[in-house]
C-alpha cells in the first residue's frame, strides 16, 4: 500500500510539472485584441484592430499601437486564478516583472496586470485600483 501511494504522489507531481507546458502549448500562435481597458479606461478601437499578441513557448511579442513589448513569461494555470509572470526585454517595461492573472477559454485569452512591481491582482478589472491593464484577444484563425 505504501509503494502505490507514493506511486500517486510522484505521478500527481509529474502531472503538475507539465500543466505549465501543456497551458504554453495552447497558448501558442498569433493573437488579436478584442477589448481592453488601461487605467479603467477602454482602449480606443483603432488600437484594438491593429494590436497582436504572438506566444512562442514561453516567448511574447505584443504590438500595442506604435509600442513593441517583447519578453518571457511564466504560467501557473493550478493557481486560482491562473497566474501569469512576465519579464519584458524590449518595450516600455523593458527589465520590469509585471505579476499578473489570465484565463484561456477556447479561442480567447484575458490577461490582467498592475503597473510594475505592484501585488498580483486578485480579479479581471482596472476600476478598483487592482489592475493596471485588462486585456481580451482572440486566436487568429491560420
Amino acid at each position: 500500500m505504501r509503494r502505490s501511494t507514493l506511486f500517486l504522489v510522484v505521478v500527481g507531481f509529474l502531472v503538475a510539472a507539465d500543466a505549465p507546458q501543456d497551458e504554453q502549448k495552447k497558448l501558442e500562435g498569433t493573437w488579436s485584441m478584442i477589448s481592453g481597458e488601461e487605467k479603467g479606461e477602454k482602449v480606443p478601437e483603432q488600437t484594438l484592430k491593429n494590436a497582436k499578441l504572438t506566444f512562442r513557448g514561453d516567448k511574447h511579442t505584443v504590438m500595442v499601437g506604435k509600442e513593441t513589448m517583447i519578453g518571457t513569461h511564466k504560467l501557473d494555470p493550478a493557481k486560482k486564478p491562473a497566474e501569469i509572470d512576465v519579464v519584458d526585454t524590449e518595450g516600455q517595461y523593458k527589465g520590469k516583472t509585471l505579476l499578473g492573472i489570465y484565463k484561456l477559454e477556447g479561442d480567447q485569452f484575458t490577461v490582467c496586470f498592475p503597473a510594475p512591481d505592484k501585488e498580483r491582482p486578485k480579479e479581471f478589472t482596472t476600476k478598483s485600483g487592482t489592475g493596471e491593464i485588462l486585456h481580451t484577444w482572440k486566436r487568429e484563425k491560420k
